[in-house]
Formats: C-alpha cells, sequence, structure tokens
C-alpha cells in the first residue's frame, strides 16, 4: 500500500460555490461551542497534542484564543483564532465551509496590494494604479506595523518554525474586519523616503486577478504542470518537483524522460526546485533522490509512531470524499486497521509501525542507472513539506549540494503524515482534518523531541539581491542557484 503524506494550508478559503445560507446565521454562542469542540477533537484525537508545548502551556493558549473569540465572535475571527495554532502540527487544517465562505467574500473589502516577504520584510510585488514602485517597503497598515501584522497571521508549519511564505495582503484583508473599504499604509520608497497613501479596497474578483499578476512567484508553469524541466543554459537543466503525490510508476517515467534529457545533453549541473511542494507519497522520495545519489546505495530511512492509533472522539467525523458521517462498522474498521500495524514500544507510550505497515520499503536503496553526477542546487522555501522535508533532509544528509532559499516548513527529522482524520463542526460547518501519526526520518527514533528546525539552507536570498531581482522580475533564489553554479565550474 503506498501512503500519502500531505499537508494542507491553515485555512482553505479560495472555494466559494453559489450561496444558500448566510453567515448572519451563525450565533455567538455557536462560534463558542464549535471552538470548544475543535479543541476537545485535536486534545483526544491528535497523535501527539503536547510536541512542542506542555498540557498547561497548551490549556493557556486555548484560553487565550477563546476569549479574543469572545471580544470579536466574526467568521473570519473564528479562523484566525483557531485552535489549530496552539499544536504546532502544521498538516491539522481547518477548512471553511464554501457557501458561507462565499457569503463573506461578498461583503469583504480586500487589501489592493500584492506582497512579498523576504526576511521579514514586506515588499510590493506587482503593478498598481497607485504608482508605488515594485520593491517598496510596507511599513504600517491603518496605524499598524507590519511586525505587529505578522505575528498576528496564523502560519502553517511544524514546531516554531518562523514562516515568512504566508499572503500577507489577505491576512490584511481579514484583520481589517471589514471596517470599511480604505487602508491607510506607510511605507518606504527604494531609495528610502517614507510615504503614506490611502488606498480603495477590493472586491474578491479584483484581489484574485491581482493575486494571478503579481511578479513573484515566477515559476507558474512548474506549479501548474507538477513536474516540468527545462534548459536553464547550455551547462544547466532545471528540474521542478512541485508534489511527490503521484503513483510511482508515473513518477519513474516522468523522471526517467527528464534525467534521459540530461544524460543526452551532457549538462554539467541541476536546479531541483521542491518550493512550494507540500508533499506525497513517501516512497517517491528515494525514487527521486536515485537519479542524482553520488553512491550506489544509500540509505532510506523512516518510521512512523504514534501515541493515539484508536479513534478516540467519534461525533461528527464524517468521510471528505461523500460527506458521509462515520458508522460504528467504519469507526470499528480504522480502529483494526491501525491496530494491525502499530505496536506498542516497549519503553514509552509510543505505538510504531509494524511491517505490515508497509511492504514498499527499502532502507538500502538502488541508484538509478540514469543518475546524473554533477553538480546539483536544491531549491527550498517555508511551503516544502512533509515529504518534501525529507527530501531535502536527504539531499542534506547525503552532502549532495547546496540548498539555497528557505528553511522548511517541516521539521528536518520528523513531522505528523498519513491516514488524515476529518470532522464536521455542526454550527459552522467547518471541516477539521487531524493526522494519524508522525514520521521520523534518518534512523531518528527519539519519540520526546521537544523542539526542531526546518532543513536549514546553506544559502538565503538577501534583501539587496532580493530587490534587484524583483525589480528585474527575475526569480531570485534561481538566479542566484545559476549564479552560485556559475561561481563553482
Amino acid at each position: 500500500m503506498i501512503k500519502k503524506i500531505f499537508v494542507f494550508s491553515l485555512l482553505s478559503l479560495f472555494t466559494p460555490l453559489f450561496s444558500q445560507y448566510s453567515i448572519s446565521e451563525i450565533s455567538k454562542d455557536s462560534y463558542l461551542k464549535d471552538f470548544d469542540v475543535a479543541a476537545a477533537i485535536l486534545l483526544n484525537q491528535h497523535p501527539n497534542p503536547y510536541r512542542f508545548h506542555s498540557k498547561e502551556t497548551v490549556t493557556k493558549k486555548l484560553d487565550s484564543l477563546r476569549k479574543a473569540l469572545e471580544k470579536d465572535p466574526s467568521y473570519i475571527n473564528f479562523y484566525i483564532n483557531s485552535p489549530g495554532r496552539v499544536l504546532g502540527d502544521g498538516h491539522t487544517s481547518f477548512s471553511t465551509d464554501a457557501n458561507y465562505y462565499e457569503d463573506y467574500l461578498n461583503s469583504t473589502y480586500f487589501f489592493p496590494l500584492m506582497t512579498y516577504v523576504n526576511n521579514g520584510n514586506v515588499y510590493i510585488n506587482g503593478d498598481n494604479k497607485y504608482n508605488i514602485e515594485i520593491g517598496s517597503k510596507l511599513l504600517e497598515v491603518n496605524n499598524k506595523s507590519i511586525a505587529d501584522i505578522l505575528k498576528q497571521i496564523p502560519a502553517s508549519a511544524d514546531g516554531n518554525i518562523k514562516v515568512e511564505d504566508v499572503d500577507v495582503s489577505q491576512y490584511i484583508s481579514f484583520l481589517n474586519r471589514n471596517k470599511d473599504n480604505t487602508f491607510t499604509i506607510k511605507y518606504q520608497t527604494l531609495n528610502g523616503e517614507q510615504k503614506k497613501a490611502n488606498l480603495e479596497g477590493i472586491k474578491f474578483t479584483g484581489f484574485n486577478y491581482e493575486s494571478k499578476h503579481a511578479v513573484l512567484p515566477i515559476d507558474a508553469t512548474s506549479e501548474i504542470y507538477g513536474i516540468f524541466g527545462y534548459e536553464l543554459n547550455p551547462d544547466t537543466f532545471y528540474l521542478s518537483v512541485k508534489s511527490f503525490s503521484y503513483d510511482e510508476s508515473f513518477f519513474y517515467e516522468k523522471l526517467k524522460k527528464y534525467f534521459q534529457q540530461i544524460k543526452n545533453k551532457k549538462y554539467k549541473n541541476l536546479v531541483v526546485d521542491i518550493r512550494n511542494n507540500s508533499g506525497g507519497s513517501v516512497t517517491n522520495i528515494p525514487l527521486l533522490y536515485s537519479f542524482m545519489s553520488k553512491e550506489k546505495i544509500f540509505t532510506n530511512s523512516y518510521k512512523y509512531g504514534s501515541k493515539v492509533i484508536d479513534i478516540n472522539y467519534s461525533d461528527y467525523l464524517i468521510d471528505p470524499q461523500t460527506d458521509r458521517y462515520y458508522s460504528e462498522k467504519d469507526i470499528r474498521d480504522s480502529n483494526n486497521f491501525m491496530r494491525q500495524r502499530f505496536d506498542k514500544s516497549e519503553k514509552g507510550d509510543y505505538y510504531f509501525g509494524n511491517n505490515r505497515l508497509d511492504d514498499t520499503y527499502i532502507k538500502n536503496y538502488p541508484r538509478d542507472g540514469l543518475f546524473f553526477d554533477g553538480r546539483v542546487v536544491l531549491l527550498t522555501n517555508n511551503r516544502t513539506f512533509s515529504a518534501a522535508t525529507y527530501f531535502a533532509s536527504l539531499f542534506k544528509k547525503e552532502k549532495r549540494g547546496d540548498i539555497v532559499g528557505k528553511e522548511t516548513g517541516s521539521c528536518s527529522n520528523f513531522t505528523t503524515a498519513a491516514w488524515f482524520l476529518t470532522y464536521k463542526l455542526p454550527n459552522t460547518k467547518t471541516t477539521i482534518s487531524i493526522p494519524r501519526t508522525e514520521i521520523f526520518f534518518n534512523n531518528n527514533e527519539n519519540d520526546n523531541i521537544p523542539n526542531c528546525t526546518g532543513v536549514i539552507p546553506d544559502h538565503k536570498i538577501d534583501d539587496n539581491f532580493f530587490l534587484n531581482a524583483l525589480k528585474e522580475k527575475i526569480d531570485p533564489e534561481l538566479q542566484y542557484s545559476v549564479e552560485l553554479l556559475s561561481r563553482t565550474s
């Protein structure tokens, strides 16, 4: 059985349908009741709810979020202050009901400028009617500093990994709380002058249009096709892999096609781009690496574990494909599936996956016949997640080449994964997706890791290089990689 590791955005919002009901139907008590149900689900069903924070700390954080919701029992505030924020698990997601969210969209004015974050600074990321230059630095919105705004944005990441790859423009719109359709900003021009401007909010259709015409990200083609490759220059080939959620046979055929091209053209350099790759099948990780391994055999090591293998919270549990609530038989079958594949550890309170769990697991993985032995640069960012982080971790452990970009959003040695449970809250119709296990990478079997970092890049893009690339409307990380390879040739 091929197991898949998926990552979801904390707010899966942009899926509007034709409205059938209105947000006005949701009362203050309904928001609070759903908050309490969501908290109970997370604390009882998550595979390790106190991985990063003590029970006391989690309780305090939940109390703080609930009080914020009591002060402002609004639709968007329910999501911004969702209980999932306290766990430090980027795989746990809260998704809106499409009909309710369309109602919200129709009544909301959005921030009209596209933005991009680099090294904690927020830059204007597109042309606009206010003649604010691309690359200008946003300092304040409605008298609130950008630093304070960034702190309020719930980020999808493991542990306390600092995330910059967030849609600041979207959250400025949410934080404005529909007070009016104007935004007062302070910004710094490219020559260092500070200015103020009054902006008119735009409706969702305009916001969607502007977001699609922003400068960054530039690699939109590879986002569409998932796996995409082409020549950067006579010495260098570019391979973008935006997902590992493919059938292994299909994935191999695609890789074989590109690495045959690389072999035929005798390229000296390879840039592999896994930015915005949210993960997928963990068995595809060594498959990709087998095309670039320096060694004939390399170690592919991962292990599943969980503190919770039974369904402890069964209310509101649904099949996400059919929206049907689980029956007693569904729950019994699910419990039996997990109990057959996980054994209690001799020490501690963890259950670890046994040999029945995955008959496709190959620890000593062979290099592919079309392997590339030249120089390799790997591109990562905060949205390099889950199984994609395992690839970055394997790449770094094997010392295969330089990593350029930003820290991955998942921990470098473990993350949550596999077999998600989905709940639909009774009042807001919000769906919650929770992973059932954790997965440990690269021979790491420590089940009591309190903290984590993502895979740290060898090269980060400084602001000057970033701004020059943004003004020229070229990909900063990719341009840096090309220059890095030219310096080391």
